[in-house]
């Protein structure tokens, strides 16, 4: 499923994509990154004649996400033949073409479960879901135990 929703997520970004290009393509200052699910972005900047798709990473220890080095970077005039090959595809895999992007899913109707959404939040961990809704409340992890002590 996720790989469905990554693409309906893409299909939502493709004309603000596109307009990004179309800055690039006349010289001004672009600089975006799109999430599109799990640790995958699609961005265009300036001073890289390309659209970029990357999977990203956060360093342990780390606030920041990386790049990897997995991913394809698309000549402009490749972005304009995806595009001609979107509908394509929808309409030869079905599937595809009807996926809805996960925050229309209905786990995701109540914050608690949209934050526990890997495609959604992928850095974000189960502790700190815990942290932002119960902040007087600390877990505490050892090997093979567990507790939880809640603070007055």
């Amino acid at each position: 499923m996720s790989c469905w929703c990554r693409w309906a997520q893409f299909r939502q970004s493709i004309e603000e994509i596109d307009a990004k290009v179309k800055a690039l393509i006349n010289n001004e200052s672009v600089s975006y990154r799109q999430h599109i699910g799990g640790g995958h972005y699609v961005s265009v900047t300036s001073g890289f004649r390309c659209v970029d798709f990357r999977k990203w990473f956060m360093p342990y220890g780390q606030t920041e996400i990386r790049p990897t080095r997995s991913g394809i970077a698309l000549r402009l005039s490749e972005w304009g033949e995806i595009q001609k090959l979107v509908e394509t595809i929808n309409t030869a895999y079905p599937t595809l073409g009807t996926a809805l992007p996960c925050y229309l899913e209905d786990d995701h109707q109540n914050q608690i479960g949209a934050l526990r959404c890997r495609e959604c939040y992928p850095f974000l961990t189960e502790l700190l879901v815990v942290e932002i809704f119960f902040p007087a409340v600390t877990l505490e992890c050892s090997h093979n135990n567990a507790s939880i002590n809640r603070h007055s």
